[in-house]
């Protein structure tokens, strides 16, 4: 606590109102006192301390907020200038494909730029509508019939119309309104127990089926919608398409977004996934390539890749696998310890990783704890760490609050781990971990959270 502050403040308050007979006195009495206070102090001191110290840890965190403003504010512009560029060069590319045959497809990628051109032309993002009136009842019964007739005839265009329509309908709908436009696709049963169908139809009509099943499945009863039925085929063909998909791909990223959302909320999807290798896959292929190759990745495929991955292996089904895996959960740990140190891993992802390990840092596999090296390695990461976001000005202090935070749950419970033998403190980590995933998914259930609708602006060129 600094005394002198304290002193400056009443100084200052006395000499503001005039009290001069108060002011000299309180000079000529007035002595620094030599002993020095500390925070536990505080509540039998009088309450100026208490407000002083919260005043200057509010002072902190408006100079914090204020320089992560002006970085936001340079990003932004660097972004904006940046956008200006490409929608030239997009512009100039236009002008030259006329020339050949794809005409539908460029009169697409007008209308896609035209919307991206407004907003960095106005600065500004497109209006969002607060209207419900594409998503009543009525609506939904006659697009769903349309869609089903379609369907039977084949007509790939007239599904791609309605679909488009749709997406455009949601798309355009304001945050505060996109959990009641899922509630009302899964009321009205849109896909009707054809998705697979749809699906399998054309690959001019896939990307949008993709698209919308990733909105279908932000909430668990939407989830419970599309795998009444039976779930294996489903999860089957999203496996597929991770997989057989070029790395990065916008039906690669729907996929993924749709498992990952999918794996949070019904478990027995873990089982197929982890059966079909998709852990390891997205290891080797997205992760690994990004991070260990430096080979570029789709932020998105990196982001959902890793989380999804967090989610398997932290389930029941994921545990007990790789319980009887014992080689293969070895090469796993010692990827992902590898990965958490290297120099182009973001937060999203690194905490990911980090949850994947704390699911693994239990008495089941003491064995590759011990050959891993796992503490070691765990603790000269958070030296790295703590060295490396410091020197990073757009680092999160959020994320590095909760990324240091993990670490220290981790490995160094604060509740009697002096008292505890290591059966406990594994015991620990895993109540940890299952408490923090549970708060996630609280979290995610909220009506009040907002939900994500992903659109990505080379969706155009992918449904060329």
């Amino acid at each position: 606590m600094d005394e002198a502050t304290v002193q400056k403040t009443f100084l200052e308050y006395l000499q503001y109102h005039n009290l001069e007979k108060t002011l000299k006195a309180f000079e000529e009495e007035y002595k620094l006192p030599n002993k020095k206070y500390k925070e536990e102090d505080l509540p039998t001191m009088p309450k100026i301390y208490s407000y002083m110290k919260g005043a200057n840890a509010i002072a902190a965190r408006e100079a914090l907020r204020d320089k992560q403003y002006k970085l936001i504010e340079k990003n932004y512009s660097i972004i904006l200038q940046t956008g200006k560029q490409l929608m030239a060069l997009a512009i100039d590319s236009i002008q030259k494909l006329e020339k050949s045959g794809y005409k539908d497809s460029i009169s697409v990628m007008k209308e896609q730029l035209s919307r991206y051109n407004q907003i960095f032309s106005t600065e500004s993002r497109i209006e969002e509508k607060d209207s419900m009136d594409a998503f009543g009842d009525n609506d939904l019964k006659a697009l769903k019939t349309k869609l089903h007739v379609a369907l039977k005839s084949k007509d790939t265009s007239s599904i791609k119309e309605s679909l488009t329509h749709l997406r455009k309908a949601c798309l355009t709908t304001s945050a505060k309104n996109r959990r009641r436009v899922v509630e009302q696709l899964i009321k009205n049963d849109i896909f009707s127990g054809n998705i697979i169908p749809l699906l399998k139809l054309s690959n001019e009509t896939r990307l949008n089926i993709l698209a919308i099943l990733c909105i279908y499945v932000s909430i668990p009863k939407g989830v419970l919608s599309i795998l009444k039925q039976n779930s294996q085929p489903l999860i089957s063909y999203l496996l597929e398409t991770i997989t057989q998909e070029n790395p990065g791909s916008v039906c690669q990223r729907f996929s993924l977004g749709s498992l990952q959302k999918i794996s949070i909320w019904n478990e027995p999807s873990s089982s197929l996934l982890i059966d079909g290798g998709l852990i390891h896959w997205i290891l080797k292929e997205i992760l690994e390539r990004n991070i260990l190759y430096n080979e570029y990745m789709h932020p998105y495929c990196m982001d959902f890749g890793s989380a999804l991955i967090a989610n398997l292996i932290g389930s029941h089904y994921g545990l007990v696998y790789f319980e009887t895996r014992q080689s293969e959960t070895e090469d796993m740990m010692n990827s992902m310890l590898e990965m958490i140190k290297g120099d182009n891993v973001s937060s999203c992802v690194l905490i990911h990783l980090l949850i994947a390990l704390t699911s693994l840092a239990n008495d089941r596999f003491v064995a590759i704890l011990d050959n891993t090296q796992f503490n070691e390695r765990i603790s000269e990461f958070v030296e790295f760490y703590s060295v490396k976001s410091g020197e990073q000005e757009n680092e999160s202090p959020e994320s590095r609050k909760i990324i240091l935070d993990m670490c220290a749950h981790l490995f160094h419970p604060r509740e009697n781990a002096a008292n505890l033998d290591t059966s406990e403190v594994m015991e620990f980590n895993v109540r940890k971990h299952q408490e923090e995933v549970k708060e996630i998914e609280k979290k995610l259930d909220d009506e009040n959270e907002l939900l994500v609708f992903e659109c990505f602006p080379d969706e155009v060129i992918a449904n060329m």
